[in-house]
């Protein structure tokens, strides 16, 4: 009998200890969240592009002034429409340009006398266009985020409370909430422009007052799913309160899907500001932002078209950049997304 086993020997693991050992280290749930958004390049630099510009606009703000913005020579028209011009031999952006009524491209800045470089040109009344867009940028983004965070507060809230109560309470909530989102968001900010005039907080509250009912609807699908959860029904045992176990273990469990959400709302909140000064219901002159350049920049397309073509890039890039970072944050919080 010892001759046969002697013929066979142990395959695989020698040491039982080994077998134990946990191969992949244990992460929390941000830790993985992090882990599979930088796989996703674009997320990832989506994020540093955002977090660039919230560090720019919030360094400018005693660098770069509204009235700084709106400064302009009246005494002279030698300041009008300037191209851009960087002081470095680059096309197009050397301060060369064919003027009106020209055939041939000239040196601007030295037709017109003027020894200073604006790196982004100048408008029509002799304003950098450089501190015009920062100025926009800064109040577009101060517009989206505070709308975003009302509507954070108020659709979270909401949606808890109708999810949580369920019954006529939810029949109730979940009505009025259709009779909100039937109301062209149109209306709403010419009524709100009627009462208080057309000024960046009254675009603020139109956007708060009609774009909520999104998260509301989200929060309270996801209440209703997790209210009859174990850990939900074991806080219920414990003698913890609604409030707390809103606050303690549904609204963490759903962070997930209100961060993506807010991601999709703010770039939805730049637009719509931008359309609104597009019609002449946002933000008035001459104050600046991302929605008045463009629109003052669309009477200058044919002679000056970089007057209209710079905040609309900018706009272009922050609302793509926030809507690849939401895309990256949803496929993130997806457990489906872990690896194997």
């Amino acid at each position: 009998m010892e001759e046969v086993q002697n013929e066979f020997s142990l395959v695989g693991i020698e040491d039982k200890s080994a077998s134990e050992n946990i191969v992949k280290p244990a992460l929390s749930t941000w830790q993985s969240v992090w882990h599979r958004l930088r796989k996703n390049k674009l997320a990832v630099v989506s994020l540093v592009f955002l977090v660039l510009v919230m560090l720019y606009a919030l360094i400018s703000i005693p660098l770069v002034s509204q009235n700084s913005a709106n400064q302009f020579d009246t005494g002279t028209a030698k300041y009008k429409n300037l191209p851009p011009k960087s002081g470095l031999p680059i096309p197009g952006w050397d301060g060369n340009m064919t003027t009106p009524g020209a055939t041939e491209s000239v040196d601007v800045y030295a037709k017109n006398d003027v020894d200073q470089n604006f790196i982004l040109g100048t408008d029509n009344l002799g304003r950098s266009v450089a501190k015009r867009v920062t100025v926009g940028l800064r109040i577009s983004l101060f517009i989206a985020i505070v709308a975003t965070a009302i509507d954070l507060l108020i659709g979270v809230g909401y949606g808890l409370i109708s999810g949580w109560l369920g019954g006529w309470v939810d029949t109730v909530l979940q009505r009025v909430i259709e009779v909100i989102s039937a109301i062209p968001n149109l209306v709403v900010v010419t009524l709100l422009a009627m009462l208080f005039g057309s000024s960046m907080w009254s675009i603020i509250l139109a956007i708060a007052l009609t774009s909520w009912t999104g998260m509301a609807r989200q929060v309270r699908n996801l209440t209703l799913t997790y209210k009859e959860r174990d850990f939900v029904l074991a806080a219920k045992t414990l003698g913890e309160s609604g409030p707390k176990i809103a606050l303690k273990h549904l609204v963490p469990n759903m962070s997930g899907t209100i961060i993506v959400q807010i991601m999709m709302t703010i770039p939805s909140a730049i637009m719509f500001e931008a359309v609104l000064s597009a019609i002449n219901l946002g933000v008035k002159a001459p104050t600046a932002s991302l929605g008045t350049l463009i629109t003052d920049g669309q009477n200058m397309l044919q002679y000056y078209p970089y007057q209209i073509l710079i905040p609309s890039v900018v706009l272009v890039l922050v609302s793509l950049a926030f809507i690849l970072l939401g895309d990256g944050l949803r496929d993130a919080f997806d457990p489906k997304m872990a690896d194997e």
